[in-house]
């Protein structure tokens, strides 16, 4: 009898162990990147132009894109198939620069002459913390340089940007020349 008793403690004490082979294994870190041109026209904007960036990206190439918690604040979802909704936020801690980006609809055949809709808010230093908001009734434009890289996929966007009129009380600027990236979205 006491032969069986000690067949059965070996087999026992692996048992906590198999515990830990079933767990899920963490989730990716979010990444973002980002570069634009915030620019005024005149006496409506009370901001002069600026350019603000997280890590290194262009139309052409991404050769930094920070994940959260390396010196930006990360934040993300791009999900869909076909049709991808897009929200994201990429904020440089040392700088203070902030993006906010919201897409309700963008495709893959997102274009310059037919570009996807959406939002942005945006602040940097030289905003004085002011967040400028896009208006809705002049929505950002995204889409891909034709024959780039860029795209659009389930838990990853690198897209181009423009937005004609940001707004913050009575003022009124816009962003040029924006080019974003995040990937490790909501997967």
């Amino acid at each position: 009898m006491s032969l069986a008793r000690l067949g059965f403690v070996p087999v026992l004490g692996l048992l906590p162990l198999l515990g830990f082979g079933c767990s899920d294994p963490a989730p990716p870190t979010p990444r973002g990147a980002f570069t634009l041109s915030f620019v005024g026209g005149g006496s409506t904007c009370n901001t002069t132009g600026h350019g603000a960036n997280l890590g290194v990206v262009s139309q052409d190439r991404k050769d930094e894109v920070l994940a959260d918690g390396d010196g930006a604040v990360v934040e993300c979802d791009v999900s869909g198939s076909g049709s991808f909704s897009v929200s994201g936020r990429a904020r440089d801690t040392a700088n203070a620069e902030e993006i906010q980006v919201t897409i309700d609809g963008i495709t893959p055949q997102a274009s310059q002459a037919e570009p996807a809709t959406g939002y942005i808010s945006f602040s940097s230093a030289r905003t004085g913390g002011e967040v400028f908001v896009s208006d809705p009734d002049d929505p950002c434009r995204f889409w891909f340089t034709p024959g780039s890289q860029q795209g659009v996929d389930a838990g990853k966007i690198w897209a181009v940007f423009e937005c004609p009129r940001m707004l913050n009380e009575g003022y009124v600027c816009s962003i040029r020349g924006g080019v974003l990236a995040f990937d490790s979205c909501g997967i």
